[in-house]
């Protein structure tokens, strides 16, 4: 290559110690997840296309329930259906589009927050709770007006839920900001 070109003479160096310092290799995106990111993930994109097949599937089940009359047929008439059938469908199709939108819903906002299991969406909630100052309120308040009754019964509550909790107090993993 000539000088004419943009090529400098100097452009190697001229000893050993001089040698410009090799930048760090990025990592990649997909590197810097956690196992538990990539589960997070897993469930949004699996919750996704459930509620993308279902969509699909009460599409393609109200299509089939259009009637196109042919030429020479009347357009007054009205096909044979039987009722029970159609209830059935709909309910199983409104059953399905609400359950996997709901699923995508709970995974979408649980990968946004970075909320890996119920514990840490309680403990989180407990925080933003405590944080708006609603919860010192709201306690002081039921605690006036709890009657003994409701008292054992917010009791018994709570041993069954500390039975199924091993932990008293979940903490919060806090997000790392690379």
């Amino acid at each position: 290559m000539s000088l004419a070109m943009g090529a400098s003479e100097t452009a190697a160096p001229s000893s050993p110690d001089q040698v410009p310092p090799v930048p760090p290799a990025k990592r990649s995106w997909r590197q810097s997840l956690t196992p538990e990111r990539k589960k997070l993930f897993r469930n949004f994109l699996f919750a996704t296309t459930a509620t993308y097949f279902s969509v699909m599937i009460t599409k393609r089940a109200a299509l089939s329930r259009r009637h196109v009359p042919s030429l020479f047929h009347h357009n007054n008439y009205v096909p044979q259906f039987n009722k029970y059938q159609d209830g059935i469908q709909a309910v199983t199709l409104g059953t399905l589009l609400s359950c996997s939108t709901f699923a995508m819903g709970v995974t979408g906002v649980a990968l946004v927050f970075n909320i890996n299991n119920a514990q840490e969406f309680h403990a989180a909630m407990r925080s933003y709770a405590r944080g708006l100052g609603l919860q010192t309120e709201l306690s002081k308040q039921l605690e006036k007006n709890l009657d003994p009754k409701a008292k054992e019964l917010e009791d018994a509550i709570e041993n069954f839920l500390s039975d199924s909790f091993p932990n008293e107090k979940p903490e919060v993993k806090e997000k790392k900001n690379d």
